[in-house]
């Protein structure tokens, strides 16, 4: 606990730091200082219910889980950050393919309403943003709701469903059978269809998909 309250401590510091340059919805690269809040997040009944891995990450598998990442160039991890306050994660693996696979999670549960979709926007602008990508993939649980639901009204192309496998979804259900949903979005389509979507989003959403800004190690 001690550990999580220092880690709070130097994470607010740095949300301090960035407050003059960071939009209302920033990304910035995940560091040192957001290894506890993001290992808690990890763990959380919430996110794990539907992740691949549902298992508890032990601090040591956390810790090598970052290292692993800060060395590998094919993989980011960025912080999902409202008015500078850390509420998610938006992941990227093979980020020097043409075709990236990314993933997302709010952490926070008191958060503005609509993150969920302003996560799905920051990829497909994240993915855009890069001259050498031509599509984005994702994968989703079959009993993810939300997030196929999210993904069609972003208008993703569903391109196949795989047996899962089986799993315990909470302590008072028996071993329920779920397949992964895989997901697949040009980024020509996207560009020309960025503007259609943006209007059938809320307004204050509209708007905070407007402010999405993803911030350097130099811009922090």
């Amino acid at each position: 606990m001690q550990g999580y309250i220092q880690s709070q401590l130097i994470s607010l510091l740095g949300q301090q730091a960035m407050s003059s340059t960071a939009s209302e919805h920033c990304f910035i690269p995940i560091n040192a200082s957001h290894l506890s809040i993001v290992w808690h997040w990890r763990n959380s009944d919430r996110v794990r219910a539907n992740m691949h891995y549902d298992k508890l990450i032990t601090w040591e598998e956390h810790k090598d889980w970052f290292d692993a990442l800060l060395h590998d160039p094919n993989r980011e991890c960025w912080i999902y950050c409202q008015h500078a306050r850390p509420i998610g994660v938006l992941n990227f693996s093979e980020t020097q393919q043409q075709v990236i696979q990314w993933g997302c999670y709010l952490g926070e549960v008191n958060c503005a309403p609509g993150s969920g979709l302003i996560l799905e926007w920051a990829a497909l602008e994240y993915a855009a943003q890069n001259t050498n990508c031509i599509g984005l993939d994702a994968q989703v649980l079959s009993f993810n709701t939300a997030a196929l639901k999210l993904h069609k009204l972003f208008n993703y192309t569903l391109i196949k469903i795989e047996s899962g496998g089986m799993r315990i979804r909470n302590e008072q259900s028996e071993l329920e059978q779920f397949d992964i949903h895989f997901f697949h979005y040009a980024m020509h389509k996207w560009r020309q269809h960025r503007d259609k979507v943006l209007t059938t989003l809320p307004k204050p959403i509209q708007r905070g998909c407007q402010q999405v800004t993803f911030l350097s190690k130099e811009q922090m």
